[in-house]
């Protein structure tokens, strides 16, 4: 009775999606405060009429309800990326064998447009010449939540949001990374002003379930989303992507470095939830361990894989899921579930992402501040492991020998990857001055790849972007041609409620992105050559 229940409710989503969920257009001509709220006269003496915005903003990054974070993420994103995969053998043809569902494929959409732009509006409209400290942390969160819509569909509705135009054109997205970079100078400069007036002030202390309100916090999260952002375009327009990195680094707030500047949804001012997470593995039975992570992170001999999994019922070993099956029998259901708490806090971005994304940079021989692409990739990993409380053994940064191992489906053998596999990912931990730029590329985002899950948002960009770590193709493409399974899935669809509701504006993205709305044509920034 579970596993219907649960199939009935996906579905009822989305099909609440196309009747009752707000519209992209129909939330910019109805941007209707939060009756649950207090009004601006009763709260402006403690800054209610404008904070109490933010909260919805910072929990839907990623939602904390464990059904829509399963239609936001877990069921595309952390799936492409090789992180994941399900052992429900009830979902028939689905995203993570290519067959595109629209029903689930709208939820991110909708979550980013209700959640993050709405309040972003309502907070722009509401600020009052001192509250300028708050429009650049909305400008902060609209970035960090907008950047991943952007990301998993490409051309999005943004510069004109709020209009009430007749339809709501949609950006191109490089025209949308433009605006994030000139919404990112606008709030760091704000935000550095209003440090440097009122040091030690924390006005945004009862509304911040992230940083307590710590704006020198909050500055360098910026920074490194400058830098994030900076590298996902390195391909598409490298000079804007070489300014804004150095301009990331160069910044005097600094970048995340350090385990206690990780950026985590923690329980506080009020909010308690249930890691998404834990309910979609455990109640859910819904999302294991993938084949691909079980053939890198075993292959390396890595003890993370302990704090990321748990060990199988099925025979009391790691076992990972084979990407892309039409999985019909539920002897899956025991392979490896995930290794999280109900009350473990959803991480929003690991501080050891910027030393990575650092080594990327000086790689490419751009200033990233003093150091070495070996030094930054050697403090990446190292933090890793301190991030996620597990002891590096002894000689890991000096393995010059280990690669993925191949992967055997102790139930199918037809889903094996035997060794000489060409997806198997055949790089080595050390560090090697003279191998070729591709092979340390391949090796910085290999071991970024294991330091920042469960983000399968950003680890799907960087493979989509650099093809790293290799990965394993679906084993049953049901996607009728559109998605090439030697390429891999490029994007998700638009969202169905917006072809019924803004058409026009739908049109306007179809035409930016260049290619047809399904999951097989590239983003903008998807176009290194090396990637087929």
């Amino acid at each position: 009775m579970k596993t219907i229940y649960k199939k009935s409710r996906i579905l009822w989503v989305g099909t609440l999606g196309l009747f009752i969920m707000s519209s992209c257009t129909k939330e910019f001509n109805n941007l209707n405060t939060n009756p649950s709220k207090v009004t601006k006269s009763q709260a402006t003496g403690d800054l209610q009429y404008i904070g109490g915005f933010f909260p919805d903003m910072e929990e839907n990054i990623f939602s904390t309800v464990d059904y829509i974070y399963q239609l936001q993420q877990s069921l595309n994103a952390d799936v492409f990326s090789g992180y994941e995969m399900s052992p429900d053998d009830g979902f028939g043809p689905n995203n993570t064998n290519y067959f595109m569902v629209s029903g689930w494929n709208a939820q991110a959409f909708d979550l980013g447009n209700q959640h993050i732009m709405n309040n972003w509006a309502q907070i722009r409209n509401l600020a009052r010449p001192q509250d300028q400290h708050f429009v650049a942390m909305a400008l902060i969160l609209k970035v960090e939540g907008m950047h991943r819509i952007t990301d998993l569909y490409g051309p999005i509705p943004y510069s004109k949001y709020g209009s009430n135009a007749f339809f709501v054109p949609y950006d191109s997205q490089q025209a949308v990374y433009t605006r994030f970079f000139a919404e990112l100078d606008t709030a760091v400069t704000t935000l550095t002003s209003y440090v440097k007036t009122y040091p030690g002030a924390k006005p945004f202390q009862p509304f911040d379930l992230i940083y307590g309100g710590d704006y020198k916090q909050w500055l360098k999260f910026a920074n490194t989303l400058r830098l994030r952002l900076a590298m996902r375009i390195v391909y598409a327009d490298p000079a804007t992507a070489q300014l804004q990195a150095e301009k990331a680094v160069a910044d005097p707030n600094g970048l995340l470095s350090a385990v206690g500047d990780d950026a985590y949804l923690n329980m506080v001012n009020g909010l308690s939830y249930q890691n998404p997470l834990w309910n979609i593995t455990n109640a859910y039975g819904d999302i294991s361990m993938s084949a691909a992570m079980k053939s890198i992170i075993e292959g390396y001999n890595d003890p993370r894989e302990a704090a990321y999994f748990l060990p199988s019922a099925y025979d009391g070993k790691f076992e990972g899921i084979r990407q892309g099956q039409n999985i019909t029998t539920a002897v899956y259901a025991g392979f490896s579930l995930l290794n999280v708490q109900s009350t473990t806090p959803l991480e929003i971005m690991a501080a050891s992402e910027s030393y990575f994304l650092r080594a990327e940079g000086a790689l490419r021989g751009w200033n990233m501040g003093g150091g070495t692409a070996q030094s930054f990739y050697t403090q990446g990993v190292t933090l890793s492991f301190q991030e996620k409380g597990v002891a590096m053994p002894a000689g890991y940064l000096a393995d010059a020998t280990s690669t993925a191992a191949p992967y055997v489906d102790p139930t199918n053998a037809t889903n094996n990857v035997p060794a000489g596999n060409p997806y198997l990912n055949n790089i080595t931990i050390a560090w090697n001055p003279a191998a070729t730029f591709e092979q340390n590329l391949q090796r910085i985002i290999t071991q970024k790849w294991l330091a920042i899950y469960p983000d399968g948002e950003e680890a799907w960009c960087d493979f989509r972007r650099t093809g790293y770590p290799k990965l394993f193709p679906v084993v049953v493409n049901n996607s009728g041609g559109a998605i090439s399974t030697t390429s891999f899935v490029k994007r998700i669809p638009f969202a169905a409620d917006e072809d019924a509701n803004n058409p026009k504006g739908v049109a306007t993205g179809v035409t930016a992105l260049g290619g047809p709305d399904n999951g097989g044509t590239r983003l903008w920034w998807d176009v290194n050559p090396l990637v087929p």
